[in-house]
């Protein structure tokens, strides 16, 4: 019976790893699809495309490190808050920290989205700001794609 039990645990966690694993791919399908819109919407240059690439991977490099220290930060907070010791001073310095970090990962996506811009032609540029945001991106956000992540 117990054998029977783990099976299904067992079964229900590797299903749910699954279909985790599958979304995240759907994800990122979109993701590559929205951004090949784009491109074609604006009609980038190769060189263009080339330097956005370049730039993508460094915002991607930065927003990793900030969303790792963000998380390392909530870890912090929830083990703060279960501890015996939480107070008052020591809640605000991590929330405050929290909050640091999250204004650098916002500042952090709007330069990006600015080293992209001025690399458009005046013709692009129009064409951006014209564009609704489609599924996934925010009104004023530019071309997010999806939240703190870094993958546009």
């Amino acid at each position: 019976m117990k054998t029977k039990i783990l099976l299904a645990v067992a079964a229900i966690f590797a299903l749910s790893l699954f279909t985790n694993s599958f979304a995240q791919m759907e994800r990122m399908k979109m993701r590559e699809q929205m951004r090949d819109r784009i491109e074609e919407k604006l009609n980038l240059t190769d060189s263009q495309k080339a330097k956005i690439e370049e730039l993508r991977v460094n915002h991607q490099k930065k927003m990793i490190d900030l969303k790792a220290n963000l998380e390392k930060k909530e870890v912090e907070l929830r083990a703060l808050r279960k501890s015996d010791k939480l107070n008052r001073s020591d809640l605000l310095k991590l929330t405050k920290e929290i909050s640091e970090i999250k204004n650098s990962m916002a500042v952090e996506m709007a330069n990006h989205h600015m080293d992209i811009y001025e690399l458009l032609d005046n013709n692009q540029k129009q064409i951006w700001r014209d564009m609704k945001p489609e599924r996934g991106m925010r009104e004023g956000k530019g071309f997010r794609m999806h939240k703190h992540c870094g993958k546009d």
